[in-house]
């Protein structure tokens, strides 16, 4: 799977004020034919600054039309309407995932594609407010992506922090970072953990 960020937040307020960068058609589409020659999945990311996660999420309807298109958002990238990506830590609320979740179900519904990819990214509880409200709904598997770089003690302790319930139906996922993290913990390591995350991602 390629994970390519679609809306890239900004400390620049841009033309219409909204702290983000739009990712031009054309490199989406470059991405999501390496994507099928690799025969993976292609991750759009998005982190919308001040702008409105489904607005953001609108612009990308054409390529999650596509089978092999999943969608993560960033909570850390969206914030308030007087503040500056980088400088403050965004989140995002638990019905505006729902609603989300809720129309790539229609998607899928409507274009009888597969199981689309949900995933939310975090590295503090408070990135996803009111969590115990979300949804799961049919055709969307919903990762809670497990976020932040540090040592493996710190990494797996927010791991199990940050993890979905076992009783729920969401999945867990788990981020390496190859520059920032310390001591990088191997993929044995990784898939020790209990349980084991559904999605690796690294950066």
């Amino acid at each position: 799977m390629l994970e390519l960020l679609a809306s890239i937040a900004a400390s620049d307020a841009g033309d219409d004020g909204n702290h983000r960068l739009l990712q031009p058609h054309s490199v989406i589409e470059r991405y999501l034919a390496e994507a099928r020659r690799q025969r993976g999945l292609l991750l759009l990311d998005v982190q919308p600054g001040r702008a409105d996660f489904s607005k953001e999420v609108a612009r990308l309807e054409r390529w999650l039309r596509e089978p092999d298109v999943g969608l993560a958002l960033d909570p850390e990238w969206h914030v308030g309407p007087t503040e500056i990506p980088g400088q403050v830590i965004g989140s995002v609320d638990a019905q505006t995932v729902n609603d989300i979740a809720a129309h790539l179900s229609q998607i899928v519904e409507r274009h009888r594609l597969p199981e689309k990819l949900l995933v939310i990214h975090q590295f503090t509880r408070d990135m996803i407010s009111a969590r115990p409200q979300l949804k799961d709904v049919p055709g969307v598997a919903i990762v809670l992506n497990s976020d932040g770089f540090g040592d493996p003690p710190n990494k797996i302790a927010k791991y199990n922090a940050l993890r979905p319930d076992p009783h729920t139906p969401f999945f867990p996922g788990f981020k390496l970072f190859y520059e920032e993290d310390v001591a990088l913990m191997s993929p044995k390591e990784v898939l020790d953990l209990r349980p084991p995350p559904m999605l690796i991602v690294y950066e």
